[in-house]
């Protein structure tokens, strides 16, 4: 499914929008996908590199370390 947007940009971002259509996409709606794509993952990065300090800050990563070897030839 798809749903057409209207949004107001800045000239400047409707000319980096279609330069990114010209070299990726071909297409505005393919540039703007992308771009929303790419903020997607970097927001996964982040909320996992968060989790992560979470884990370690908890206390729970040393039990991991106790036996991450188990099982592997030294």
């Amino acid at each position: 499914m798809t749903t057409k947007l209207s949004v107001s940009l800045s000239e400047s971002d409707v000319e980096y929008i279609d330069e990114l259509a010209r070299s990726r996409s071909g297409n505005r709606s393919a540039a703007i996908h992308d771009l929303v794509r790419f903020a997607r993952e970097r927001a996964a990065v982040s909320d996992y590199a968060t989790a992560n300090d979470e884990w370690i800050d908890s206390g729970e990563s040393r039990a991991w370390e106790a036996v991450e070897t188990d099982g592997l030839g030294a």
